[in-house]
């Protein structure tokens, strides 16, 4: 063999994925390439340069495919990161958590079996004000292909006084987690605490404003204990007080997601410190994640999270009253307590730098009160348009709360409303006039 034959030959052997093994018996080419396989990789050794380690997933072990799997590893990350707990800490709502785990590659009719899969394994699921368990899962199947990251959807239920939240979640494998792990310095699992423990507070959060939603919709005003729960964001409250229309209150409104977008961080973050999953010092690199990713989510909630910093350095023997023994490690009253007025006091100097004119906005302020009558124990007046669109955002809050008047939001929404109402609606009962039935009475009245 000449040296220009061996030299291609040992070429061959070290890439032997280009080696072409012909012949009619499969058993034998099978043998062979797995002989050929074995000798080079004796002879040369291991490869030097490793594959690329892939997005992380949501929860370590959410990807495999074995059945049952992906629900029993998100049901156990809930638990750990104490969600139920979160969701439902000082609030004057009644929060039920639900998780739907799915596989992001499904699409049209499979996914929409597994949505019907999950509705009838859960028939304690909440029925939304204006439908029942159907009504819940023709929005999970419409929204669920349009995400690829954890995401909380709260809902008023015909319940009074309670909510359902449900948490979607995809084991698509999703970059954003990764940056996190790498500015922050935490592993998967802590990055996965910290994703589920920030939907749980959106969960808290937004069952209080939805709840005051309802309120006014049946009876004109806010009941006490909404507000007495301070998980209503300042500006919502602003308009409250100055008495704005339906069409106010239902806006869209960049800054009160982030408003909502810094309490969730707050809270999980919190609850990491009082486990000892992180370090005072590692929030910084939450805050650099969030303004990494601002321009993509537009959620940079990373001047309170420095600002939450300042405070626990302050007062390190906080971290200490928020422990609790075992599972998740943290008192969720005691985080919240600690949060809230730090993150009121934040948003009401924030809204107070944005007027660079106080007394021009004290006219402004007072010359709209004057135009639209404050919230009286009468029922509001509402105009048809602001009654159908306060049916829909309390149908499905977070789809006006993250997508506003887009497109995508209408083409999702409409695939919510086409089902078949239950009679009467909610839509009927504020259009008649309707008084509020005795159960629906402020508690204690």
């Amino acid at each position: 063999m000449g040296e220009q034959e061996r030299a291609a030959l040992e070429a061959l052997i070290a890439e032997p994925e280009r080696i072409e093994i012909h012949g009619g018996d499969r058993m034998w080419r099978a043998h062979l390439l797995g002989a050929v396989m074995a000798t080079a990789a004796m002879s040369f050794g291991p490869a030097q340069a490793e594959a690329p380690e892939p997005a992380p997933s949501f929860v370590p072990g959410a990807q495999t495919t074995a059945p049952g799997a992906q629900e029993t590893s998100v049901a156990a990350a809930m638990r750990r990161a104490g969600a139920q707990e979160i969701a439902t800490a000082s609030r004057s709502t009644q929060v039920t958590m639900y998780s739907f785990p799915y596989r992001a590659t499904l699409a049209g009719t499979e996914l929409r079996g597994q949505v019907d899969d999950y509705v009838s394994a859960n028939p304690g699921l909440l029925p939304p004000v204006n439908g029942g368990p159907g009504r819940t899962g023709a929005y999970i199947e419409s929204i669920a292909p349009q995400i690829d990251h954890p995401h909380a959807w709260a809902y008023a239920s015909k319940a009074p006084g309670q909510t359902g939240c449900v948490i979607l979640v995809p084991d698509r494998a999703v970059p954003e987690f990764g940056d996190l792990m790498r500015f922050a310095g935490v592993d998967r699992a802590t990055a996965a605490a910290f994703v589920l423990a920030h939907e749980a507070a959106h969960c808290a959060q937004y069952s209080e404003g939805i709840a005051a939603l309802r309120d006014i919709a049946l009876t004109g005003r806010v009941r006490p204990e909404r507000v007495a729960s301070n998980l209503l964001d300042v500006r919502f409250e602003r308009l409250l007080m100055v008495g704005a229309p339906a069409g106010e209150l239902l806006a869209k409104s960049v800054e009160r997601t982030r408003s909502s977008e810094r309490y969730a961080d707050g809270f999980a973050v919190l609850t990491m410190l009082a486990r000892a999953a992180i370090t005072p010092r590692q929030i910084d690199g939450f805050a650099a994640w969030r303004e990494a990713a601002a321009p993509k989510d537009g959620h940079d909630t990373g001047s309170f999270l420095r600002h939450l910093r300042e405070a626990i350095a302050a007062k390190p023997s906080a971290l200490a009253a928020m422990r609790a023994p075992g599972e998740p490690g943290f008192d969720a009253q005691r985080v919240a307590a600690f949060l809230k007025p730090l993150w009121k006091a934040f948003e009401m100097n924030e809204l107070d730098a944005e007027s660079t004119r106080p007394e021009q906005k004290s006219r402004d302020d007072h010359a709209h009160s004057s135009k639209v009558p404050p919230m009286t124990t009468t029922a509001q007046r509402f105009t048809d348009q602001e009654r159908i669109a306060l049916e829909l955002m309390l149908d499905a809050p977070e789809a006006v709360e993250f997508h506003g008047t887009d497109m995508t939001w209408q083409k999702a929404l409409g695939q919510v409303i086409a089902p078949a109402q239950v009679k009467p609606s909610l839509k009927d009962v504020l259009m008649a006039g309707s008084i509020p039935v005795a159960n629906d009475l402020p508690r204690g009245g």
